[in-house]
């Protein structure tokens, strides 16, 4: 296995692990209403905000690779115009 793969490999685990981690707050928050402010700024240090709309939790990273993976594949594809 070269470097490359066990970089994704990690990459993919370590993605794997915040997923289920935001899941099980959102559990949480769902089930209780709050975790309580120092929990939330907490989580706000870390990147981790509520949605109020799909009242779930999720990482600012991840909202923005995820937002720039698709408008780099729109921005090169045909329909781009």
């Amino acid at each position: 296995m070269n470097e490359e793969m066990l970089r994704a490999l990690i990459n993919g685990d370590v993605l794997q692990l915040e997923k289920t981690a935001l899941e099980s707050l959102t559990e949480d928050r769902r089930a209780s209403g709050s975790l309580g402010d120092d929990v939330d700024d907490l989580l706000c240090e870390a990147g981790i905000y509520w949605d109020t709309l799909n009242k779930e939790y999720f990482s600012i990273d991840t909202f923005q690779r995820e937002t720039f993976d698709r408008l780099a594949a729109e921005y090169v594809s045909e329909d781009y115009a």
